[in-house]
């Protein structure tokens, strides 16, 4: 029996359009199995226990190192930690991923990669600083300085592209890729590529991944407008299914009647960022 916690903190207002929300997640012994959401990029230090295993959409599965990036993630994974656990991370929102990862996240989709061959020594010795505290805040304020760091270093240019991207996804609920060429005034061809590049899927995909977890959210909270939504987001109730069964493991039912714990904890993070709006470049929730 896992006795799983997760806490959640905003960044600060100069990294809002960059990173979603720092969290913590720990455990002090039992085994921790969930199926976890279609997502962001998400950047993680292990910091006591054991690091764990995720199982791809794709099937692949993978042991995590004790400090790595994660890209972002086309459908639900399987996730499984045993024993004590003690993590911090962070959601690499598309314009943290395009300042920070020198690869095209298309290309880091679905996979883990140790963040020493990425970054070098300062990620070693950040991990060293957030086990020196047990503090959540102090650990922020640590992981926050090196991300500044590794931001200065890469000199990343503000990415509008990403902004039109979102503005995008958040003005339909089901997103039509030739007004996305219309408004950017690129190729179809650029489009494609960039929406690779920033946010680790064509936009197409995007698209259905967004849609999906849009409606994951409002099924979540109980949401007002969500008969509305899921009438103009989707054909019929088998459809509706399919497309939540993909990118978060879970059925429409399941979310009403068998709310995991995982997706338990994901609710407080929603209900928290609702409560405390920040001006960002985020449309999940």
């Amino acid at each position: 029996m896992s006795d799983i916690r997760i806490d959640y903190r905003q960044p600060s207002a100069d990294l809002a359009e960059h990173f979603s929300f720092f969290y913590t997640v720990s455990q002090s012994g039992g085994l921790f199995e969930a199926v976890d959401r279609a997502d962001f990029a998400q950047f993680r230090f292990v910091l006591r226990g054991d690091t764990g295993t995720y199982r791809f959409v794709d099937g692949t599965a993978q042991t995590m190192p004790d400090i790595y990036v994660l890209g972002p993630t086309t459908g639900s994974s399987q996730i499984r930690g045993e024993g004590v656990i003690d993590v911090i991370g962070v959601g690499l929102m598309p314009e943290g991923w395009a300042s920070l990862v020198p690869m095209d996240a298309s290309a880091a989709a679905n996979r883990a990669f140790d963040a020493r061959d990425l970054f070098g020594d300062i990620v070693v010795e950040t991990q060293a600083a957030l086990r020196a505290t047990a503090d959540f805040d102090a650990r922020i304020a640590i992981f926050q300085a090196m991300l500044v760091t590794l931001m200065e270093r890469r000199h990343a240019p503000y990415h509008a592209f990403v902004r039109l991207v979102n503005d995008w996804l958040a003005d339909a609920s089901v997103p039509d890729v030739d007004v996305l060429v219309a408004r950017s005034g690129l190729s179809a061809r650029q489009v494609q590529r960039s929406c690779k590049r920033y946010f680790g899927s064509p936009p197409k995909l995007l698209a259905r991944k967004y849609r999906a977890l849009r409606a994951a959210v409002a099924l979540t909270l109980r949401d007002d407008d969500l008969d509305q939504l899921l009438a103009d987001g989707f054909y019929d109730q088998s459809h509706l299914t399919r497309e939540l069964k993909h990118f978060t493991g879970m059925t429409p039912g399941e979310y009403g009647e068998q709310p995991t714990e995982l997706n338990r904890e994901i609710a407080k993070r929603i209900a928290l960022e609702r409560a405390n709006p920040m001006p960002r470049a985020g449309i999940i929730t």
